[in-house]
């Protein structure tokens, strides 16, 4: 029976026409409870906004279940009912496929929401899924039959920046407290309330922001401490002030109305984030206070090169599409690559002769309210007429100035925002100054182009849809110089595409048009108004770094270092005859900037969609969207395809295994393509050494090829066409590099603690390669110093060596104890070791895991590592608790579980627990 259908939109944040999450709640009898508290807490705004979530919905019945007295309870303290619907909520759009291959999710609350799959349905916490995958057009709802309730204190322990980093949604902001040195600052004692800027709210930034700001710490500094009030601040308390005195010094104005409450600019989109020694208020906008930064934030510096013709645009205000000429202060602006706004006032007409004006530069807009607006200026004096109606010419200067007016001119003194273009213009060659007859070349464009993730929006000549073209590619590239360009539809191309604006493509049109389009081909028609000449041969040919480009017009990927040709001329066996060209466009690329991290980043490349997957089933997706700089090779699907069958299937099927396949791929710090190519080697997350090796544009690593390179927030992705296999991991690897890992691993632990636990006096006598230490904390292999009774740790010898865990600590020197050692444990995979030192069965090892009040908080075990020859080897037992057997069973055979002192194994942890 459907509990819950689509209704009708009855009027959100978002558009007209859309459904929200509380839409689809709307007045429906089975959720009249729920509906009432989601209404009167801070999550109307999360569940009408535009950003994505997942919602567990109990019904009516699941509140009237609950023990008597508890629904009252909740009624009569809104801030433990808030913490309750917080704890139905996660981030995203979970649909039942993914629950299935997950074991818990990160709530709104900050706890952990274990998730089980089982036979019977779909689990979240002691709730059962009783309606799937309802969804909205901002995430997706699933009906359950019980009341979740939050463990007690979920963040105790957790200061502000771990709260932050464990929301995941703040990873900007966190990266701007480590480049300012504030992140100890905000792990102090407090308390403090941090009214946090999203990610979202960071990419909102008008271009150049974030850059002006990292390379001027002292303004960093006072815009962050802007948002840190030295006092804990709830929910309740910000409707009772009037503003807030922050560390930075300035108060920070607090209003609150009937669409919520806002913090200077900023509205409150999650509130009551509980830490340690604080609270944290999520907002959609990043403050700036007036005097953090000196001097107006350059939104562009630059020289632009503008050849003769026009370009068509709608203004926001009119459905009327015009033409203007390029050698105009619009003309000027609009090759830049800002995005921009302007009106016109007067009739319609079908050149721009009207009166206009510039509205907005990067979303910046002109103000009414304050008297902030833009103001154009050409060689230092204000430009005598309308927008659009100035001309330039070669080695002109403008200023896009924004400020307020005095005396009828800008207050320069007062901008906060400029762009600076310098005009430069061709001159037509002529027959004296040209080349020879036989050389007569025209170079269109000679310059390098930067380019952001994302895509552009496309109409072909040959129709009349539009299409969605990724930027990383050459038709980006061509997209962003400013040159006017077309290009067909290649016949029997299809796609689901909604009707555009009418006009031709040039290389920064704007307009409001929607479609789909994944890979789709082109043909490159024209350039600059040169079209193919099916009279003479002469068309375009599209040639990256010298050769041929492998694939049609709009699908070959670029990177950056790569440089693009354009020719027209006629075809020779197949191939441009350069030596007869007469046009070419020459682009060079400078670097692919994505604002996300490295997982979103990765995301939004259909080609990387594998080990995307990958990275979310070996729990690493945290990890690679931390504020760690990390370099993270990624092989592209074509590379996972290569692998063998039964290699993929292992490698799905083996977590510990692919954790570390994937681990390999990381380098710790950032590097570029500069750095890449001046180093012969680097090192990655789990110590290897990869070697590095660089001829002309191409590099590679591990023998392996990086076919294209990203600069992402918090690090660089290298696009690989080959999977990178550590050495041990039993992987084929084909013609890769060894690095410098060679020798067995061992994965051993000791079942009591040391008198003298230092890896130099216990390993004294071994000759070992590598020790490491899996941190469930942080996620990542450490190395290790001490040896420590519970855990489990990894350790290479050489070639033809072995290790004897039980042999080279039973003669140890026992420390002498009072009360038996105990492990923190953490959610996901945990390297343990027996607790006793007999062989003992599994569930006797882990019993008080299993008898805890966290309810058989582990789920998983696997182990003991059988090593093989050199560096193979397997996992001789696997179990499960209660989810797929018993852990008392061998899921590998028959044989029984035993865990035996001196060997290592891996558990899957639900939840947070003490281990001893």
């Amino acid at each position: 029976m459907l509990l819950l259908n689509v209704a009708a939109c009855t009027g959100s944040a978002q558009e007209e026409g859309t459904t929200t999450i509380l839409d689809l709640i709307g007045d429906n009898e089975n959720f009249v409870i729920i509906a009432g508290a989601f209404n009167n807490s801070s999550l109307i705004n999360v569940l009408t906004g535009n950003e994505t979530h997942t919602v567990f919905l109990p019904t009516d019945q699941a509140f009237e279940n609950m023990s008597e007295g508890t629904l009252e309870e909740l009624t009569a303290d809104p801030a433990a009912l808030e913490q309750v619907l917080l704890y139905h909520v996660t981030n995203g759009t979970l649909m039942s496929e993914d629950l299935a291959n997950v074991s818990n999710i990160t709530t709104l609350q900050g706890s952990q929401l274990p998730v089980n799959a089982t036979e019977e349905g779909i689990f979240v916490g002691n709730a059962k899924v009783i309606q799937a995958n309802v969804t909205a057009d901002n995430g997706v709802v699933h009906v359950i039959d019980t009341v979740l309730i939050p463990p007690e204190s979920p963040l105790e322990g957790n200061d502000i920046i771990e709260t932050a980093t464990q929301e995941g949604n703040f990873t900007t902001l966190l990266l701007a407290f480590g480049a300012a040195n504030l992140t100890d600052t905000l792990k102090g004692e407090g308390p403090f309330t941090l009214f946090a800027p999203t990610d979202e709210a960071f990419s909102a930034l008008p271009n150049g922001t974030i850059e002006a700001l990292l390379n001027d710490t002292d303004a960093l500094n006072n815009v962050l401490l802007y948002h840190v009030a030295n006092e804990s601040l709830m929910a309740e308390n910000l409707t009772n002030v009037s503003n807030i005195t922050t560390l930075q010094g300035s108060e920070l104005p607090v209003n609150v109305t009937e669409e919520g409450v806002f913090i200077g600019n900023a509205q409150v989109t999650v509130q009551d984030i509980n830490a340690s020694n604080g609270v944290i208020h999520a907002i959609d906008a990043v403050l700036i206070p007036e005097e953090a930064v000196e001097g107006p934030i350059e939104l562009y510096n630059d020289t632009v090169d503008l050849t003769e013709g026009n370009f068509t645009f709608t203004p926001e205000n009119s459905m009327q599409t015009y033409t203007v000429d390029n050698f105009t202060d619009i003309g000027a602006l609009n090759v830049t690559g800002l995005q921009y706004n302007v009106s016109v006032q007067g009739v319609n007409l079908t050149n721009m002769t009207n009166m206009s004006v510039l509205e907005g530069i990067e979303g910046i807009r002109n103000n009414n309210e304050t008297g902030i607006m833009w103001f154009v200026y050409i060689n230092g004096t204000r430009a005598e007429e309308d927008f659009g109606m100035n001309p330039v010419s070669n080695g002109t200067n403008l200023n896009f100035w924004y400020t307020t007016e005095e005396n009828g001119e800008a207050a320069i003194e007062n901008a906060t925002y400029v762009a600076n273009v310098t005009v430069a213009i061709e001159e037509e060659i002529g027959p004296e100054s040209g080349p020879e007859p036989e050389q007569n070349l025209t170079e269109l464009y000679n310059d390098s182009v930067s380019l952001i993730q994302g895509n552009t929006m496309f109409m072909p000549e040959n129709s009349t849809q539009s299409y969605r073209v990724n930027n990383f590619t050459d038709f980006g590239v061509l997209a962003v110089t400013g040159l006017e360009f077309n290009a067909s539809l290649m016949q029997n191309m299809t796609g689901n595409m909604t009707q555009s604006m009418a006009g031709n493509m040039t290389g920064n049109q704007t307009g409001n048009m929607t479609g789909n389009m994944t890979n789709m081909s082109f043909i490159l028609q024209s350039i600059e108004g040169i079209k193919n000449n099916n009279t003479t041969g002469e068309k375009w040919f599209v040639y990256i770094n010298g050769e041929p480009a492998e694939e049609n017009f709009g699908i070959n990927p670029v990177s950056s270092g790569d440089n693009l040709s354009f020719w027209y001329t006629t075809e020779e066996g197949g191939e441009a005859a350069i030596e007869n060209a007469t046009y070419v466009a020459n682009v060079t690329v400078d670097e692919l900037i994505a604002r996300a991290n490295i997982i979103p980043a990765a995301q939004n490349q259909t080609n990387l969609t594998t080990f995307v997957n990958a990275v979310q089933t070996a729990n690493l997706t945290q990890t690679l969207n931390g504020t760690t700089p990390y370099t993270v090779c990624i092989p592209n699907n074509e590379a996972f395809d290569k692998l063998p069958a039964e290699t993929r299937s292992q490698l799905m099927n083996n977590t510990t295994l692919l954790r570390e396949v994937l681990s390999y791929h990381v380098l710790s710090g950032r590097f570029t393509r500069e750095q890449l190519a001046s180093t012969s080697n680097v090192t990655n997350i789990q110590g290897n050494v990869l070697q590095v090796n660089t001829i002309g544009n191409n590099i590679k690593i591990q023998n392996v090829n990086i076919t294209q390179i990203i600069i992402v927030n918090n690090g660089v992705i290298c696009i690989i066409d080959e999977v990178l296999v550590p050495p041990g991991s039993g992987i084929p690897a084909g013609n890769q590099t060894d690095g410098n890992q060679t020798g067995g691993w061992y994965f051993f632990s000791i079942p009591f603690e040391a008198n003298n636990t230092s890896v130099d006096y216990l390993l004294s006598d071994v000759n070992y390669t590598f020790l490491i230490y899996y941190n469930a904390s942080t996620r990542l292999f450490e190395d290790v110093s001490d040896i420590e009774p519970l855990k489990a740790y990894w350790i290479n010898v050489p070639n033809g060596t072995e290790f004897n865990a039980s042999e080279q600590f039973s003669s140890v020197e026992k420390k002498q104890i009072i009360a038996p050692p105990s492990l923190q444990v953490y959610p996901g995979w945990n390297a343990l070791g027996s607790p006793v030192n007999e062989t003992v069965p599994a569930e006797a090892a882990f019993i008080i895991l299993n008898n805890s009040s966290l309810n058989s908080s582990y789920v998983k075990i696997v182990g003991p590592w059988v090593p093989g020859n050199n560096t193979t080897g397997y996992y001789q037992y696997v179990g499960y608790n209660s989810l797929n057997g018993t852990i008392g069973e061998n899921q590998l055979g028959a044989d029984e579980f035993e865990v035996e002192p001196y060997e290592g194994y891996w558990v899957f942890i639900r939840q947070e627990n003490l281990y001893g």
